[in-house]
């Protein structure tokens, strides 16, 4: 995989069903993070946040770019928070 610049001493929160740890994929990005000081945090979710969720955990967690994952409303971000929104296609990577 290749490294991408600017990403290290991050965190992932990861709050998928554990089981996917175990996938060769998926153990291979959280080698990749890890190995660039990454915290993993794990935290059980349920079902997909709603708009004032997502406000409250941006409010929470401060982070200097919003990164829309898994969703069709990616550019409604840009409406709602004040925090950078990066848009990313599937597959795209670049140093944010």
């Amino acid at each position: 995989m290749e490294h991408i610049s600017g990403i290290d001493d991050g965190n992932l929160i990861y709050s998928m069903w554990e089981g996917y740890l175990n996938k060769p994929n998926t153990k291979q990005f959280i080698d990749y993070l890890t190995n660039r000081k990454f915290t993993i945090h794990k935290i059980h979710t349920s079902g997909h946040a709603d708009i004032g969720t997502l406000k409250q955990m941006v409010k929470a967690i401060k982070p200097k770019n919003i990164v829309p994952i898994h969703t069709f409303s990616g550019r409604v971000y840009k409406k709602i928070f004040t925090t950078p929104v990066v848009e990313l296609k599937d597959g795209e990577t670049r140093s944010i």
